[in-house]
Order: structure tokens, then C-alpha cells, then sequence
């Protein structure tokens, strides 16, 4: 047989036993959470920021400038 104790009615009894913050209304995640969450969008605010500045400053293409300047043509006979 199991104990008491470690019966499943018994733990489910011990977790719905009310605790004092839940009787006065005082249910929540509190301030530490709300700060890290405060956090977190500043630093993700300024990471967005500093992304679109650098996706910027990315040429349109990478191929090789074509150089038309004839002074510079190696094909030319000296």
C-alpha cells in the first residue's frame, strides 16, 4: 500500500492549498520580471538600430566596379 503521504490526493491537496500572498490579491510576477522584461526591449530597441545601420551601408551588389577609363586599358601596345 502507499502512505498517505505520498498518496496522489494528498499532493494534490498540498498544491491547492492557498498561500497568504494569493488570499491578500498579491498574485504576480513582480517587479524583477517586469525590469528584465523592461531590459530586454531596450537592448533589443538599439540591437534593431544598429542592424538597419550596418544593412545600409551593404552596396546593392559585390561584383567588381567595370572601370571604363582608357588611360588604365592593359591591352594597349606600349
Amino acid at each position: 500500500m502507499i502512505p498517505e503521504a505520498l498518496s496522489g490526493a494528498a499532493l494534490l491537496g498540498a498544491m491547492l492549498e492557498t498561500s497568504d500572498d494569493s488570499k491578500s490579491g498579491n498574485i504576480g510576477p513582480g517587479l524583477i520580471a517586469f525590469l528584465i522584461v523592461a531590459v530586454l526591449a531596450v537592448v533589443t530597441f538599439f540591437l534593431i538600430r544598429s542592424m538597419l545601420t550596418h544593412i545600409r551601408k551593404v552596396p546593392p551588389s559585390f561584383e567588381p566596379p567595370v572601370d571604363n577609363d582608357p588611360s588604365t586599358d592593359s591591352s594597349r601596345d606600349h
